[in-house]
């Protein structure tokens, strides 16, 4: 789509005189003018409809699509040299307002970059970082080779490896942020950087965690190694990529009345898995307007072995149903997506306690009271709320520091033991529906924050 100075202009009249000059620049380079694109433009109106969250879904003075490293380069100059707001977009799969888009500037989306290499010899995965994890996977499947990637096919490459990326296979490999070899970063002057063990390696580990916040990331050069990861402290790229694509996994879901035995199977796993074990457990707590509350695991095995004894307790509870199957990680991945609808008001929250079952069942009893008060304020709303209660352990943190280390800060975290990662999720239909459920959120999250210091158990 070839868009005029000329048109930009007309396009983005009452817009601030910043705007005009940004996107007017970004199309008047012959590198960039088919990939500049403003609101009322097809291109412009699919990708602002492909975000998961509405929230961050925002509507930009124009997107810029880069296809190259070169590409982003120039946009990047263009952006310093017009002090240009702007947003990093790679999946859309964040959820509050400005995490991967921006209202007032430039959002510089990734969708365009998203093709996945192997280099069979190297035994390294080159990824874009606008690819998502389903095709990831795929790309990577007729290699019979994986990577520590994503728990969902639509999340996209990029935020997940460069904000941490918590992944069936961390308590093997750790986080994906620790298993990237090296990255292509174009820096804010638009130079183009190689950062790696050998080269520029402040900037390499301070990649991983720094999120958007180093440089524009145009290439991550993803392996693990079933080592460590020495070889590649002495030559950039050394390392294998994880060996065969079977994953075994699934959700199981249990009556209620089950629930304390199902946390203290969460805590019997947690407490006896072996360090760099395959097996990865979850515990979900889920409620919605039809279904009303539910109960359930996600239990996986990153080698695809079946019904381990580490899973016995799990096992040992009788369930309602169970989509528990081994296959290859690019068919076994998308049923985890399922529960991930897009284009909804989503919102998540975090939070740290200590492995314990207090902690757990607080959680729980604080989250049933929750909904009564939901329901009250929005009668006719459509929404749904998520608890992912999963462990933080030694194991997974130990990795990073074997592999030159991140700037996560979990070290300190995790010195006397395991603990317990939650996550809480409000998924909502409409901006008037969240307007009146989010506040009774944020009460939820202080609430638990608050029965976790009274209880002793709360981590900061």
């Amino acid at each position: 789509m070839k868009i005029s100075a000329a048109v930009f202009f007309a396009l983005t009249v009452g817009a601030s005189a910043t705007a005009r000059q940004c996107c007017t620049e970004l199309a008047a380079q012959d590198a960039l003018r088919d990939r500049v694109f403003v609101p009322g433009s097809a291109v412009y109106d699919t990708q602002l409809a492909s975000y998961y969250s509405a929230n961050a879904a925002q509507r930009a003075w124009c997107m810029v699509l880069p296809a190259s490293t070169a590409d982003v380069q120039a946009v990047a100059r263009t952006l310093s040299r017009h002090q240009c707001p702007f947003g990093i977009r790679s999946g859309g799969h964040s959820t509050w307002t400005g995490s991967n888009g921006v209202k007032d500037g430039v959002t510089v989306d990734f969708g365009h970059m998203n093709a996945t290499t192997y280099d069979r010899k190297a035994g390294v995965a080159s990824i874009q970082p606008g690819a998502r994890w389903g095709s990831v996977y795929a790309a990577l499947d007729p290699h019979n080779v994986t990577v520590v990637g994503a728990r969902t096919s639509v999340v996209g490459v990029g935020g997940f490896t460069t904000g941490a990326g918590y992944s069936f296979h961390s308590n093997a490999h750790g986080f994906s942020c620790d298993n990237v070899a090296s990255w292509e970063i174009v820096l804010a002057n638009g130079t183009a950087v190689n950062a790696s063990a050998n080269e520029h390696a402040n900037l390499w580990k301070a990649q991983k965690g720094g999120s958007g916040n180093v440089g524009f990331v145009t290439r991550i050069d993803h392996s693990a190694s079933l080592a460590t990861f020495d070889g590649l402290m002495a030559a950039a790229n050394s390392t294998v990529a994880i060996p065969g694509t079977q994953l075994w996994g699934g959700f199981t879901q249990y009556d209620l009345d089950t629930r304390d035995d199902v946390f203290n199977a969460y805590l019997d796993f947690v407490d006896n898995t072996e360090d760099n074990s395959p097996d990865q457990n979850i515990v979900a707590l889920f409620w919605d307007h039809k279904d009303g509350f539910a109960l359930r695991s996600i239990l996986t095995n990153a080698n695809g072995e079946a019904n381990r004894t580490a899973f016995k307790e799990y096992l040992s509870i009788p369930n309602i149903g169970s989509t528990l199957t081994s296959g290859p990680e690019k068919d076994i991945i998308p049923q985890f997506t399922g529960p991930t609808p897009l284009g909804q008001y989503a919102n998540w929250f975090t939070g740290t306690a200590t492995h314990s079952f207090d902690s757990l069942a607080a959680i729980d009893e604080l989250h049933h009271a929750l909904i009564p008060k939901m329901q009250a304020a929005a009668l006719n709303a459509a929404y749904s709320t998520l608890i992912e209660l999963q462990p933080l352990t030694p194991s997974m943190v130990r990795h990073a520091a074997a592999r030159g280390g991140n700037v996560l800060g979990l070290a300190s975290v995790i010195a006397d033991g395991p603990k317990l990662n939650w996550l809480f999720s409000l998924t909502v239909d409409t901006e008037a529906h969240q307007e009146v459920l989010l506040p009774l959120a944020q009460e939820f999250v202080h609430a638990v924050n608050k029965k976790q210091r009274d209880m002793g158990t709360y981590i900061p």
